[in-house]
């Protein structure tokens, strides 16, 4: 009996331990956060209505987005999580681009929101940018980090929100000139509190 105790005993404590760990990490209510599904070989323009569904979880709006696999089009970067990233600033046309996705929500209940917002000077850019988030009736701009080389790199925010309705949509945008400005996002989380 000394044996199993001194065997079994911590060994079961360690399981314990580890499933409770487990749970107190929250569950992105989000699906395909990463952008990772279906993929992009180099480069998809989501800039029509037939294509607004093509990323797994989301829908494009206003010209639609640009969906890329990072690395293959910018030599030397990475996508903040995964392969693929999504550019809110369209380069086919200059009246904005975005991307939606509805989840669901208890009314009253605290959310967070954590995203990374990337850039880079490549193709002549600035290496600037802004992202607009739009989620439970509030509207926030953040600044994409200012680069000055053409690796993209990567900033992670947060924005914590009450939802106010039983289905929140969480919505991400960019007006600038997508010539002169990048809006990268990727690894999208959206976790009750």
């Amino acid at each position: 009996m000394d044996v199993f105790n001194k065997i079994v005993g911590p060994l079961m404590l360690a399981m314990a331990l580890s499933g409770a760990a487990g749970s107190a990490t929250a569950a992105n209510l989000l699906v395909n956060g990463s952008f990772e599904q279906p993929g992009c070989s180099d480069s998809c323009i989501l800039d029509t209505t037939a294509k607004a569904n093509f990323i797994t979880g989301w829908t494009t709006f206003l010209s639609g987005a640009e969906y890329f696999n990072v690395r293959a089009s910018i030599p030397g970067s990475a996508a903040a999580e995964g392969a693929v990233i999504v550019d809110l600033a369209n380069n086919v046309y200059g009246n904005g681009g975005g991307i939606q996705q509805n989840f669901a929500t208890v009314v009253g209940a605290k959310y967070r929101l954590t995203f990374s917002l990337g850039n880079s000077v490549y193709a002549s850019r600035s290496g600037d940018g802004v992202v607009q988030v739009k989620v439970a009736g509030q509207t926030v701009t953040f600044n994409t980090p200012t680069v000055k080389g053409s690796v993209v790199e990567w900033n992670t925010v947060t924005y914590d929100f009450t939802a106010t309705t039983a289905q929140t949509t969480l919505a991400f945008s960019n007006e600038q000139n997508p010539y002169v400005n990048f809006a990268f996002i990727d690894n999208v989380i959206v976790e009750k509190l």
